[in-house]
């Protein structure tokens, strides 16, 4: 049984390569994609995901605030994807500190060109969590 996967990010183009990416796993089924952090909140409580990819920069309400929501209500690992989470950035940090698990890069060129190295890394993270 695959594992469930809670996409979130605000950007339709993102939302839909990352939904083909994470499916190319076998061990990974996208069950919900979210457009923002309190969309993030309401899903994760309704979909009861394994994991959750979640992007910093959204409408409504950011990343790292979703995370402290979602950890507070139902704790479940979250992996930053965003181009402003990056190795000792001040978002990666506080996202860390709110409770998330770990961090990947969000870079447009690997993500719309499919990069064999990206899909490895994202599909190696979301089920290592999971």
């Amino acid at each position: 049984m695959p594992y469930k996967v809670l996409i979130v990010d605000d950007s339709s183009f993102f939302q839909h390569r990352l939904k083909e990416i994470i499916s190319e796993s076998p061990e990974l089924e996208v069950v919900g994609i979210a457009a923002n952090g309190q969309e993030a909140i309401d899903k994760a409580q309704k979909l009861l995901p394994d994991v959750i990819s979640m992007d910093y920069e959204m409408p409504y309400l950011d990343g790292v605030s979703a995370v402290r929501a979602i950890m507070a209500e139902r704790p479940v690992p979250i992996v930053m994807f965003s181009s402003l989470t990056y190795e000792g950035a001040k978002i990666t940090l506080q996202a860390l500190e709110a409770g998330a698990v770990d961090f990947i890069p969000k870079n447009f060129a690997e993500v719309s060109s499919s990069s064999s190295a990206l899909k490895r890394k994202l599909h190696e993270t979301l089920i290592t969590f999971a």
